[in-house]
């Protein structure tokens, strides 16, 4: 698959001839520095969202991708060490600053692409400020949900995954895909299982109290048999979803 070249390495009369010819997209791809388990660096949403928007950027002709953001709003991890997080109007502010730049130089939409679901509620505050000060850009934002997307788990599914064991946080569905994107980072000895119930009924704890008053690791999920070529398989049905969203 032929991936469009991220911004940061592009010069100006590149951005500006891809403009001439029709580029008129950026996806800027949201990340998060928090806890993963302790076998996931910190990094994990970061990789992700960057490699989602790779992938999506092939699939939508004038598209550009922009320099992922590797902090995001993340203090439902509070208490582990490593922690970066932003308050979701800063993040917020800093989407709209850089939507103000790109429509200044041609852009007319921009695609917000998160791979952490607690930057849901700044997501919505830019779109929400964007859609009044900036009325020329479409902005797209994908459905947030906390669940994984159904293509995903039907993929788990045919290899005997179960939800509880694909899991919300670090997983076997993000191991899986850290396994693909960076072998290196992955500290297979540490990995351990941590929450194994019903997701949805922890979601609302979750948000209020936090990941430590229900998983002491970190972990919502068992990492035990993640494989590399299967969070392959889940980061490009990710991206078909979303695509597919998208385009509809």
């Amino acid at each position: 698959m032929a991936y469009q070249p991220n911004l940061a390495h592009l010069t100006w009369p590149e951005v500006a001839r891809a403009v001439a010819a029709g580029a008129d997209t950026v996806i800027l791809p949201l990340g998060a520095t928090e806890q993963h388990g302790p076998h996931l660096p910190l990094g994990t949403d970061t990789l992700r969202a960057e490699d989602l928007a790779r992938r999506l950027a092939a699939r939508l002709p004038g598209a550009l991708v922009a320099p992922v953001l590797p902090i995001g709003c993340s203090d439902e991890h509070a208490g582990f060490p490593g922690l970066l997080s932003l308050d979701a109007a800063t993040l917020a502010a800093v989407i709209v600053d850089c939507a103000r730049r790109m429509a200044a130089w041609g852009i007319t939409r921009l695609v917000l692409l998160s791979a952490h679901g607690g930057n849901g509620r700044a997501l919505a505050l830019a779109a929400e400020r964007l859609r009044r000060e900036l009325p020329d850009l479409r902005v797209w934002l994908p459905a947030q949900t906390l669940a994984p997307d159904e293509a995903v788990l039907a993929l788990a599914a045919e290899a005997g995954i179960a939800p509880e064991e694909f899991g919300l946080h670090a997983g076997e569905g993000e191991t899986s895909e850290v396994l693909w994107l960076r072998p290196d980072l992955v500290r297979a000895e540490a990995a351990e299982a941590g929450y194994r119930g019903e997701m949805t009924t922890i979601v609302e704890t979750l948000q209020r109290l936090g990941l430590k008053a229900v998983t002491p690791n970190g972990v919502l999920g068992d990492p035990a048999r993640a494989r590399a070529a299967r969070g392959e398989r889940y980061l490009e049905a990710r991206a078909g979803a979303l695509a597919k969203e998208l385009l509809a």
